[in-house]
């Protein structure tokens, strides 16, 4: 098997995913930077520039509900070891390292979204 078949290229600005689609991959940043967006009224509200070592797009393939978010290159050459459902489930299965690190993964992002909302819903109430 060719380490390659599981790594894809994206140049700055490319769409990777976007918010609402459905997803049967994750991945992970071998090089470069990716931001994740979602939207906001009347623009697009920032949630993270993740680099080198960081995963994205794990929470589709654990509840298969839409992405919660449009993930866009950030740099030319950006690097992203793809992972599919087939592999992400037999990594969770096999590798109990792996699945303690995507469930930190994901309190971390559940986390970051109450800090964030709480952050919102207080500016909006002192205007």
């Amino acid at each position: 098997m060719n380490p390659q078949e599981f790594i894809r290229v994206y140049k700055k600005s490319e769409v990777i995913f976007e918010e609402n689609s459905f997803g049967n991959d994750m991945y992970v940043i071998h090089s470069g930077k990716v931001k994740l967006t979602t939207k906001a009224p009347g623009s697009d509200l920032v949630l993270g520039i993740l680099g080198p070592g960081n995963f994205f797009g794990e929470m589709a393939l654990v509840d298969d509900a839409p992405r919660s978010a449009t993930a866009t290159a950030e740099e030319d050459n950006t690097k992203l070891v793809v992972l599919d459902r087939s592999k992400f489930l037999y990594l969770v299965s096999q590798q109990p390292p792996f699945a303690l690190t995507i469930m930190h993964g994901l309190c971390q992002r559940i986390r970051d979204r109450w800090d964030l909302y709480s952050k919102l819903s207080t500016s909006k109430s002192a205007q």
